[in-house]
């Protein structure tokens, strides 16, 4: 007769018969000795009596030893039995998520007390009933096409979101991590770890089942932003329990980096990984820009705890294609009772743009301090507009030496901002809020006729100008003519001056190279800024209109006692030797550093060891020409053959 589990325990969690079948060997054996006893009671009557005796004895022995061994063995199974179920009773009662437990057939074999709470439900009622009868019409087909899939990794998770009825008729969102140990011998199941998302408060005359479905991110189940706003309008309205934001942004996720087609596998294997490293009563949901926000119950210093576990967490992601390397950090604020929703995100992406601005792995909690830095970033953003009518902007010039002819060839014209109430406000901070609109191009057509027109007016001279160019005023289409325009206007020759562009600007459409070459034909000269530091590689530089390179300071960084920062810069100045390109090494601040690059063979050196950037009218006083005697020598030239940058022309 067999015994019916009792409520509580999931009928799935009982282990099964081990399928190596040695029980079963175990039972077969004993049925042989059996008929073996049989047998010989039956030989018995035939044969004289001692003779029978000791064949009735001899499988009587042989039947009791079976006996024995196979009880044995049901003992073992026995103990089996009990710590299997004892193992999986303390996984799922360790879960603070309510957790329902189904079967192959996708019917309930069990659900915890919690369910009740949940969904209105008596736990033994639902013993037996299919899921999917509980699930709203339009939710039913993509969630068991989601059940049905093939068996996953027994450590793998995934989520899933849907309607599901509760016993007083109403629909509620929810929100399964499924846990899939079909493949597990002494579970054999499917288990969900369910959570309530659905809005608290339904808006006035709007059907609360498209409220629902509507606050669902489509590709990982997660709540989306709107979910995440009412949420939290909810969770201020509460007293006596403290909560706070972490805001996860994630690298790598672009639709120009992931391989195509893997978008989705990639944002649902992320959520998965992220799911796993929540705390039970952490609430998950999508932000803008395809970034994560968790609500976490407790305070700012716990969500910097949830928020650096979560951050670990992120790394490589298998996809079909191959690993996707992904990378993260994290903004947390608290959330305080006179502070409301909107303001309360706004902190939490100040913290988050805060950490990315100091590199992958970082989390950085709001303050004070980075809302004075956003007013100021939004002060500037306005005034920019109008510093240039206003007579703020001006250029500065940084010589470029030759250290081999000791003379000035050349000077990169520099864009500075004297701001009213700021200041001197440095280049790296107002040019990219130029380059977020089309102010850039306006203020580079203005460098480009403001350097040009300093230059010729320094009257017979064969100094040379470089003026760095904004990707978007090249993508415009308009450089040409700009170009055209500085030098007709200011008189200087073509020859005089050096275009800067950035690698990633030369990988753009075909007009980008036509527009360059045309300058070329000018005359003018094309200069690669920054190289080393993109898409540097020979591939793209032979056949590209390039007359020079500009090797990047990263490379000096710490040169003077690390070896493969040496063997970069060698490698960057034999590269354009090997093309015959010249190459200009920025940054260079301090006489060891000049010394070790004059002995590599670099000849043509920028940097605050010549001179800091002149102003123009420090320019119109030759104070370019001036020469500081260079530094002696400090270091001896290897036996190998030593690279030398190719000449500039004059």
């Amino acid at each position: 007769m067999t015994t019916a589990p009792v409520l509580g325990q999931p009928a799935a969690a009982f282990p099964v018969v081990p399928r190596n079948g040695r029980a079963g060997l175990v039972a077969a054996s004993g049925v042989v000795v059996a008929v073996v006893a049989v047998l010989g009671g039956l030989l018995a009557v035939r044969v004289d009596t001692t003779a029978g005796a000791v064949i009735a004895a001899a499988s009587l022995v042989g039947f009791t030893g079976a006996q024995f061994v196979l009880l044995r063995r049901q003992r073992a199974l026995a103990v089996d039995l009990h710590r299997s179920q004892s193992s999986f009773r303390t996984l799922v009662k360790s879960s603070v998520d309510p957790v329902v437990i189904v079967d192959e057939a996708l019917r309930v074999t069990f659900v915890s007390q919690a369910v009740a709470d949940l969904l209105g439900l008596d736990p033994a009622g639902a013993l037996g009933m299919p899921l999917i009868d509980a699930v709203h019409p339009d939710d039913r087909a993509s969630l068991a096409v989601a059940l049905n899939g093939p068996p996953s990794a027994a450590d793998d998770f995934a989520v899933r979101t849907a309607r599901v009825k509760h016993a007083d008729g109403r629909w509620r969102l929810i929100q399964a991590t499924v846990r899939d140990l079909r493949s597990d011998p002494d579970v054999g199941a499917l288990v969900l770890y369910c959570r309530d998302v659905s809005s608290r408060v339904p808006a006035p005359g709007i059907d609360p089942e498209l409220t629902e479905f509507s606050l669902t991110d489509a590709v990982t189940g997660l709540p989306n932003r709107a979910a995440l706003v009412r949420r939290l309008g909810a969770v201020q309205r509460e007293t006596g329990s403290a909560f706070a934001l972490a805001l996860i942004g994630i690298d790598g996720m672009g639709a120009d980096i992931l391989p195509v087609g893997t978008e989705d596998d990639v944002l649902r294997g992320l959520t998965a990984r992220l799911t796993r490293a929540l705390r039970g009563e952490d609430w998950l949901a999508r932000g803008k820009d395809g970034d994560f926000v968790v609500l976490v119950t407790g305070t700012i210093a716990e969500a910097e705890t949830v928020a650096a576990r979560l951050v670990a967490a992120v790394g490589p992601v298998p996809t079909t294609l191959g690993p996707v390397r992904l990378t993260a950090v994290a903004g947390v604020t608290a959330l305080a009772d006179d502070v409301d929703t909107g303001e309360a995100l706004r902190r939490g992406d100040l913290a988050l743009r805060s950490a990315r601005i100091a590199g992958a792995g970082s989390v950085h909690r709001y303050d004070d301090a980075l809302r004075v830095e956003q007013d100021r970033r939004t002060a500037l953003r306005a005034d920019l507009d109008g510093a240039l009518d206003r007579g703020e902007l001006r250029l500065a010039f940084q010589p470029v030496v030759d250290v081999v002819m000791q003379r000035t060839v050349s000077v990169e014209a520099l864009l500075r901002w004297r701001h009213p109430l700021f200041g001197d406000v440095s280049p790296t901070e107002f040019v990219p809020l130029a380059e977020e609109s089309p102010l850039i191009t306006e203020l580079g057509r203005w460098v480009l006729r403001e350097a040009c027109t300093t230059i010729a007016d320094l009257g017979d001279t064969d100094l040379s100008v470089a003026v760095n160019v904004s990707a978007r005023q090249v993508r415009s289409g308009e450089l040409v003519p700009d170009v055209i325009s500085a030098l007709e206007t200011s008189g200087l020759p073509a020859s005089r001056l050096i275009v800067e562009i950035t690698e990633s600007v030369l990988l753009d459409d075909s007009h980008v190279i036509e527009d360059l070459t045309v300058l070329r034909q000018l005359g003018v000269r094309i200069a690669v800024d920054d190289f080393g530091t993109g898409w540097s590689s020979l591939a793209y530089l032979v056949g590209m209109p390039v007359d020079v390179l500009k090797m990047d300071q990263y490379f000096l960084a710490n040169v003077e006692h690390d070896p493969a920062r040496r063997a970069m810069c060698r490698a960057v100045l034999q590269l354009g030797s090997s093309l015959g390109l010249p190459v200009i090494v920025e940054g260079v601040t301090n006489p060891t550093v000049l010394n070790l690059l004059r002995d590599m063979g670099h000849r043509y050196l920028q940097g605050y060891v010549f001179a800091r950037p002149l102003e123009a009218e420090q320019l119109a006083d030759g104070a370019w020409e001036a020469w500081v005697e260079l530094p002696a020598t400090e270091t001896t030239t290897s036996a190998s053959v030593r690279a030398e940058s190719p000449a500039m022309p004059s």
